[in-house]
């Protein structure tokens, strides 16, 4: 399944299961290093700013592979 774009990432970097923030992770990674999958990055500064924010907490997290 193809993620919708940013209203996807900013749902699921909420998630607090180690195991979905690992593939969600790599799924937000995926999506940011191709601008062809990710043309409303810059549209929507406020959902991109609210995942940058999520993902702030994932660093602070206690789990090292989350912090990867």
């Amino acid at each position: 399944m193809e993620p919708a774009g940013m209203d996807y990432f900013c749902e699921q970097v909420q998630q607090k299961d180690v195991g979905r923030r690992m593939q969600v992770g790599q799924e937000l990674l995926d999506y940011l290093g191709d601008p062809a999958r990710s043309p409303d990055l810059e549209q929507d500064q406020q959902r991109l700013d609210k995942v940058i924010d999520e993902l702030t907490a994932w660093v602070n997290s206690s789990n090292f592979k989350v912090r990867l």
